[in-house]
């Protein structure tokens, strides 16, 4: 039997629809197995920036690492997260055949490197990345791209795919 063609998907949660065209498009009627990993990466270096010490909160303190709040801080993560998740499953659901398997992953860390783990982990043939949304046209060069797409473009071990909205 083929082997399939792996796609990893990124998903931030503020892409443009489009990205489910460009994928739809990129797999046409694939006489090949397809399956689909839609990965959404919780960043987690802004938790560090939350202090847990008496210097930057009011308060008992100090709080420790682990603590409540920091555990409904996750629990938040994750619920926003499947949520993200699932609706853009269901978007790509609609426009693929149910022959296209899709699964969806959630990983901790930053987003640039967790998204090259994964490529590596799932084997993808090709990444696919969204633009980030910008105000105005995308003027050409090292700025048209953000720093995560960036750090993908340059590193990832599969050709990189970015789905810009051509408007």
């Amino acid at each position: 039997m083929n082997e399939p063609l792996r796609l990893l998907v990124a998903i931030s949660g503020g892409e443009d629809p489009v990205l489910v065209d460009e994928v739809t498009r990129l797999v046409g009627p694939a006489p090949r197995p397809v399956q689909i990993t839609l990965v959404h990466v919780v960043d987690i270096e802004p938790r560090a920036l939350l202090g847990h010490g008496p210097a930057v909160r009011r308060g008992p303190w100090p709080t420790r690492p682990g603590g409540p709040e920091e555990r409904r801080l996750e629990d938040a993560e994750e619920t926003a997260s499947k949520a993200i998740l699932a609706t853009w499953h269901d978007r790509f659901r609609k426009s693929l055949s149910d022959a296209v398997r899709i699964d969806e992953e959630i990983r901790r860390g930053r987003p640039e490197h967790e998204i090259i783990a994964a490529a590596q982990l799932t084997g993808a043939g090709a990444v696919v990345l969204a633009a980030r949304t910008r105000i105005g046209p995308t003027e050409p060069g090292p700025r048209s791209l953000g720093h995560v797409a960036r750090f993908v473009v340059d590193h990832s071990p599969a050709p990189v795919i970015l789905a810009r909205n051509r408007s």
